[in-house]
């Protein structure tokens, strides 16, 4: 795991990770079907957070099948356990967990979401997962590229969302989040013995209208901790309602904002 998480641990940062699951559901389910995940397949989901992709391999694996969740933070497992048992999702379990020392196996599948990115060994995470894979089993995940150069895509143009994007740019770089790690997945995947399984599906989030004031504002105030701390931002720079009020003015009624690509790769172990 990065040195340190960039987001805060709140009920409104999973609700705001709740929310993005919904907007990324269709291309994660999309890529557990392209690898093969059906009825009566163990699978272990990897950073589980709040359950959204736990509950969507519940659903593809059926009762019969078995789904294990884990993640560092026992407040998400908290949460987490509470919406699967809610949804009498009685063949889904999560348990307080790092992936890099991971659950004794075997699975079928091993899948995770926007959760790589926070591992600084890459190589050496991925590699304790293949071992709990059963021969013929399959790892998919689906991660963000994250990348210091790039900029924001949005029209118009806002100096306060460039502002952010840079302080989120920082705030990941200060907390050990490392760069590319989507468009690095096949290589270290065939490192580790694992054959990639192209072609790989590229995905992202586009917000418009007055969801745009509300996503930047939810993302400040979730990195806001990590800024402060970190001395990137101070807390007057912080404020998350002047900080709205000038993207409002800056962007008008009908702006688009496009965030930056998710690569969903699997691999299938010999």
């Amino acid at each position: 795991m990065a040195k340190q998480y960039a987001w805060s641990n709140t009920e409104r940062e999973r609700d705001r990770l709740a929310r993005q699951g919904e907007q990324l559901r269709p291309a994660t389910d999309k890529l557990f079907r392209a690898a093969g995940i059906g009825p009566g397949a163990r699978v272990l989901d990897c950073g589980s957070g709040g359950g959204d992709v736990a509950i969507i391999v519940a659903d593809l694996v059926g009762s019969s099948g078995e789904v294990l969740g884990i993640d560092r933070d026992p407040d998400n497992v908290e949460a987490a356990s509470r919406r699967v048992a809610d949804l009498g999702l009685s063949h889904v379990r999560f348990e307080t967990g790092d992936i890099s020392v991971p659950p004794e196996g075997p699975f079928d599948a091993i899948v995770g979401r926007l959760v790589l990115m926070y591992q600084p060994d890459l190589e050496a995470v991925l590699s304790a997962l293949a071992d709990r894979l059963v021969a013929g089993g399959v790892m998919a995940f689906l991660e963000f590229e994250h990348m210091s150069s790039a900029g924001v895509i949005m029209s118009p143009q806002s100096p306060s969302i460039e502002q952010l994007s840079r302080w989120m740019t920082a705030g990941f770089l200060a907390t050990g989040v490392p760069e590319r790690v989507a468009s690095r997945l096949p290589s270290v995947l065939r490192s580790i013995g694992l054959v990639p399984q192209p072609p790989y599906e590229v995905s992202g989030l586009v917000y418009h209208g007055a969801d745009v004031v509300d996503h930047v504002s939810t993302l400040l105030r979730g990195l806001s901790g990590v800024l402060t701390t970190n001395g990137i931002a101070s807390e007057d720079e912080l404020d998350i309602d002047v900080f709205a009020e000038r993207v409002r003015v800056e962007c008008g009624p009908d702006p688009v904002l496009m965030v930056s690509p998710n690569l969903a790769v699997w691999a299938k172990k010999p």
